[in-house]
């Protein structure tokens, strides 16, 4: 039997011991955020020298115990952007899905974007930025970069004299303003955008590679062979000039015909060797001039190392794809890995099976695509359905683009482009029902939305689902906002089916004369002209109306009006 001293005896070490596992713990959590910082520092010292590999080795060590650690998905979206791999957006996702209140990784992610060429994801983002960082100049030249792309001029000139109007002394607004400028057909400001570029190159060390770019590219565009081969001699000389200049030197030396030409695509074969950024850059430039059959024999001469690399490996499949070599593309993608992009090697499975009528095989990578989609963690999987939605939409696979654009819209109710790409399908396609069912979920993710609010109105309008409530709605929508000329229609042809044709009458003609004339508003003011009597006028909007889309149960509704006037 213990005695009482003993138990206390018993009590104390007990005591003691649960404090000394406490303070364990502690020390083991705070070894663990050590060791991370410790392996964080070790990656940004082998990306300085540089060593991409060793950098993501230590980044995975960390991502391991702590997969929500933000620099190292930073890092790791750095080493994808540099080799040119398509993971690096997910990447980028995933840092913003983790800092979602960190201005410059949005700019990063729309940045990253635009370097792959999807001005959609770089807008997408930018969107997503706060009111007070739009009043930024970082802000309005990533803006005026997307606007470029898509050759939306004004737009762009008007972010790239924001961004001059907020940091003067910063000459990166006044570059890509002369660079703008420099495709103007104003004969004046061309020559004023060629010397502000003149003058950044021989005054502003850092930005004298891009002057010279732009220089050259203008130069050749004009036929200029001289100038041009004097650019691109100065651009590649420079300190530094990047890989991708000499291809610009290439194209020169190509377009010239010049004897310079074959012995410097050689040297650059060459030169590629082992780095991926560089066989990257190298193979667009062989797709666009020699074709995707000589850019595969060259990658496929590449060592073995090299060539089973994940990058290497998507341009390989991007080529295959190209020749529409669907045995070989289905041989190539066998029995490999793609590590994080594995649904994207089975989304190209998928082309080739099906391409080759294998339906049944292609149908299950199809959906081993989308299960691995579903098993990644939500910071990432956006990208990963972005990125099979954009293979989708390329290969014109519309059933699978319409189920990729509905998961997108119920997983992420903030992606607005989602729904009205959606929307876009289904209107297009006439399918009435379905995007009655859009709006109406929409409208109850987002009340104060009153476009979606209108667009469901009319849809319910036109299917006459009374339990949704469409003549109230309509009424509320005209209440609220009476000079909007689609809510305004919306009301007028509600009043109609009530058969309050003096009212319907009286709100069309509230509207200005070149609204009435838009089709999607001309049709149903003919219906209420033609009830109203006035069949002659009528005549005239309902045939407007057709100028336009639409939907099965509006052609219905005015091909049966026009037969009567």
């Amino acid at each position: 039997m213990k005695t009482k001293s003993t138990r206390k005896i018993l009590i104390a070490v007990l005591v003691v011991s649960l404090l000394a596992v406490g303070g364990g713990y502690a020390g083991y959590r705070g070894y663990l955020a050590q060791r991370q910082v410790r392996l964080i520092k070790q990656a940004q010292m082998h990306l300085a020298k540089p060593d991409p590999k060793k950098a993501m080795l230590c980044l995975q060590r960390v991502l391991r115990s702590d997969p929500r650690n933000v620099e190292a998905c930073r890092l790791m979206a750095a080493i994808h952007e540099a080799s040119r791999s398509p993971e690096t957006l997910l990447w980028r996702n995933r840092v913003v899905e983790l800092n979602p209140r960190s201005v410059d990784d949005r700019l990063a992610l729309a940045q990253s974007a635009i370097l792959f060429g999807d001005p959609a994801s770089a807008t997408n983002t930018l969107e997503a930025v706060d009111a007070a960082a739009k009043k930024t100049a970082a802000y309005h030249n990533i803006a005026g970069e997307i606007y470029s792309m898509v050759n939306q001029a004004s737009q762009a000139e008007f972010h790239f004299l924001e961004a001059a109007r907020l940091e003067p002394t910063n000459q990166f607004p006044q570059l890509n303003l002369a660079i703008l400028r420099l495709h103007s057909t104003n004969t004046a400001a061309v020559a004023e955008a060629r010397a502000t570029l003149a003058r950044i190159a021989a005054s502003t060390p850092t930005l004298r590679c891009q002057a010279l770019r732009e220089l050259l590219l203008a130069s050749m565009l004009a036929r200029q062979t001289n100038t041009a081969l004097e650019l691109s001699r100065d651009l590649v000389r420079q300190t530094n000039a990047m890989f991708s200049d000499q291809l610009l030197r290439l194209d020169v030396l190509r377009g010239s015909q010049n004897a310079e030409f074959k012995p410097a695509l050689n040297t650059m074969l060459r030169e590629a060797g082992t780095n991926l950024v560089k066989i990257y850059e190298l193979s667009q430039w062989q797709i666009s001039r020699s074709g995707p059959a000589a850019t595969l024999a060259w990658l496929r001469s590449l060592p073995t190392s090299v060539r089973t690399n994940q990058t290497v490996e998507v341009v390989i499949a991007d080529c295959l794809t190209m020749l529409e070599d669907w045995p070989g593309l289905q041989l190539a993608l066998s029995k490999r890995d793609w590590a994080g992009l594995e649904f994207l090697r089975h989304a190209f499975l998928t082309r080739a099976l099906r391409s080759q009528g294998l339906d049944g095989a292609a149908t299950t990578e199809w959906v081993v695509a989308l299960e691995q989609v579903a098993q990644q963690r939500p910071e990432i999987k956006k990208g990963s359905l972005e990125m099979l939605l954009r293979l989708a939409v390329a290969w014109k696979w519309q059933g699978e683009s319409e189920k990729l654009l509905w998961t997108i819209v119920n997983q992420y109710p903030s992606e607005k482009w989602a729904m009205q790409a959606l929307s876009q399908i289904l209107y297009a396609d006439g399918r009435t029902r379905p995007l009655m069912q859009l709006f109406m979920q929409e409208s109850k993710r987002s009340p104060s939305e009153l476009d979606v609010k209108n667009n469901l109105a009319m849809t319910a309008l036109l299917l006459d689902a009374k339990e949704l409530r469409p003549h109230e709605l309509a009424k509320e929508l005209f209440q609220s906002a009476a000079t909007n000329a689609a809510y305004a229609s919306t009301y007028g042809f509600s009043l109609y089916l009530q058969g309050k044709i003096p009212e319907a009458l009286k709100v069309y003609e509230t509207l200005d004369p070149k609204e009435l004339e838009q089709p999607s508003n001309a049709g149903y003011y003919g219906l209420v002209l033609k009830a109203s009597g006035n069949k002659l006028k009528a005549r005239t909007y309902l045939n407007w109306a057709f100028n336009g889309p639409l939907l099965p149960e509006e052609r219905k509704l005015f091909e049966q009006a026009k037969a009567g006037v």
